[in-house]
C-alpha cells in the first residue's frame, strides 16, 4: 500500500501540473451534421493539451446506457495530458443492450442490435439507426468538424483520403454499453487498442453464458491490445467468463489493482475491490462521480494510464535526475532545492500520499520552511513540462 501511495503522489504532482493546459470543447452533434436529430441534447466532449508532445493517437470513450460523455472528463482529459487527441462522443445509448437482447431467443441479438448503433446497418429488427446517427458516421463528421475549425490541431489524420476512420490509429474505450461496442469494433476492425470499463456485458439468460460474438476466434484486433477493468461486486463472475471467451486470459490472469502495483504483471484484465458507496461498483471504474478520489483526484489514475499506455509509472515518473539536489537531508528547519531550471511544481508529501507543502514556479532554488512539520519521512515531488524527479527525504 506504501508504494501504491507513493506512485498516486507522482499522479496528484503530474495532474495538478499539467491540468488547466487542456483545452475542453463541448460541440453539440447537429452542428457537425444537421441530419442528426437524436441524441443532441448532450454534446460531444473534444480535449486536447498543445503542451504536452503529440501521441498521434485518437481516444474515443463511449458513455454507458443513459449516460453522456460529461461523465467522463476526468479520463477524457487525462487521455488528452498523455499526449492523445480525445473525444467523449455522444451516440445513440438508449435503451440499454441487455434489455433488448438478455433473454433473446436469437443467439445474435447482442452482435446485431450493438452493429447497427456502430455503423448505422439494418442489421436488427430491435432497433432503427440510420448512418447519420451511428457511432461511426457521428465520430467521421465531428473529425471533419475539428480539422476544419482547428486545422492546426491535425484531427484529420485519424480519417483516410476516403473520408472513412483510420482505425489503426484509434483507441475506441466505453463504459458499460460503450465498453461492449469498443470491444465489438475491436473484433472486426484493426485497433490500436480497446479499453472497456466494466464491460463487456453481454450474457444470454437462454444459454446462460456469453453472447455468442464474445468467442474468441475471428478477432481482428489482437488480444493483447483489449484491456479491462471491472469492479469485484459488478457481476463479476460472469464478466470473468466473458473475458474468458474473448481470449484474454491469453495475455495473462486477472489481477486486482488494489494488490498489485502497475504494471499489474502486464495483465490485459484489471479488477478492483475497492470500496465505494453500494450501487456505484459499476460505475466506479470511469464515471467522474463514482470513481473514488484522494484530494479529488481519481485512485485509479495509473490504472488508466496503464490502460492507455501500458507503462510501469513507477519507471517513468520516478526517475532520479542527478542535477537536480535537495539539501540538507536529514532537513530540519528549510529545505533547499537547486538545479530546476525549468517551469516547475514542487510539493512535499507526507508517507500517507498527503501534499503538505506546495510551491510553483521558475527559480533555480527553492526554498521550503519544514520547521512546523512532524518528525518522519516524506517525499519532495518535482514536476516540469519535461521531466518529473522524486526524491526522498528526513526531517529531524
Amino acid at each position: 500500500m506504501k508504494n501504491k501511495r507513493i506512485i498516486l503522489s507522482i499522479f496528484l504532482c503530474l495532474f495538478g501540473f499539467y491540468y488547466g493546459q487542456t483545452v475542453v470543447r463541448q460541440i453539440k452533434p447537429s452542428d457537425t451534421d444537421p441530419l442528426i436529430q437524436t441524441f443532441d441534447l448532450d454534446s460531444h466532449y473534444v480535449y486536447f493539451n498543445p503542451s504536452v508532445n503529440p501521441q498521434n493517437t485518437l481516444v474515443v470513450h463511449l458513455p454507458g446506457s443513459y449516460g453522456e460523455p460529461k461523465r467522463a472528463t476526468l479520463f477524457g482529459s487525462l487521455a488528452a495530458d498523455l499526449g492523445f487527441h480525445s473525444i467523449g462522443l455522444m451516440y445513440p445509448n438508449i435503451p440499454t443492450i441487455g434489455s433488448i437482447c438478455t433473454n433473446s431467443n436469437d443467439v445474435n441479438c447482442f452482435e446485431k442490435t450493438r452493429g447497427e448503433i456502430i455503423e448505422g446497418v439494418d442489421y436488427s429488427t430491435e432497433i432503427d439507426i440510420p448512418f447519420h446517427e451511428s457511432i461511426f458516421s457521428r465520430l467521421i463528421q465531428l473529425l471533419t468538424y475539428l480539422h476544419e475549425t482547428y486545422p492546426s490541431e491535425n484531427w484529420n489524420q485519424f480519417l483516410t483520403s476516403s473520408n472513412n476512420l483510420n482505425f489503426e490509429k484509434i483507441i475506441f474505450s466505453g463504459h458499460s454499453q460503450g465498453g461492449g461496442h469498443a470491444a465489438l469494433i475491436a473484433k472486426y476492425y484493426p485497433l490500436a487498442r480497446a479499453l472497456c470499463f466494466s464491460a463487456p456485458k453481454d450474457w444470454s439468460n437462454t444459454s446462460n453464458s456469453p453472447a455468442l460474438w464474445l468467442d474468441s476466434s475471428g478477432w481482428i484486433t489482437d488480444p493483447s491490445r483489449i484491456y479491462v477493468f471491472n469492479h469485484t461486486l459488478d457481476v463479476h463472475n460472469q464478466q470473468l467468463q466473458i473475458w474468458n471467451a474473448m481470449g484474454l486470459n491469453s495475455v495473462g490472469s486477472p489481477m486486482n489493482v488494489d494488490q498489485v502495483n502497475s504494471p499489474y504483471q502486464l495483465s490485459r484484465q484489471l479488477t478492483t475491490s475497492f470500496v465505494v458507496p453500494s450501487g456505484d461498483e459499476h460505475a466506479s471504474t470511469v464515471q467522474d462521480n463514482k470513481t473514488p478520489k484522494t484530494n479529488g483526484i481519481p485512485i485509479f489514475l495509473p490504472v488508466w494510464t496503464y490502460m492507455l499506455l501500458n507503462l510501469d509509472q513507477s519507471s517513468v515518473f520516478e526517475r532520479e535526475q542527478n542535477d537536480i539536489s535537495v539539501n540538507p537531508n536529514p532537513m530540519s528547519d528549510l529545505l533547499m532545492i537547486e538545479g530546476i531550471t525549468e517551469n516547475a511544481t514542487v510539493q512535499l508529501l507526507d508517507q500517507s500520499g498527503k501534499i503538505v507543502l506546495s510551491r510553483s514556479g521558475f527559480n533555480e532554488t527553492i526554498l521550503l520552511d519544514v520547521s512546523k512539520l512532524a518528525n518522519g519521512i516524506y517525499f519532495v515531488d518535482i514536476c516540469t513540462d519535461v521531466r518529473r524527479v522524486r526524491k526522498k527525504v528526513v526531517k529531524y
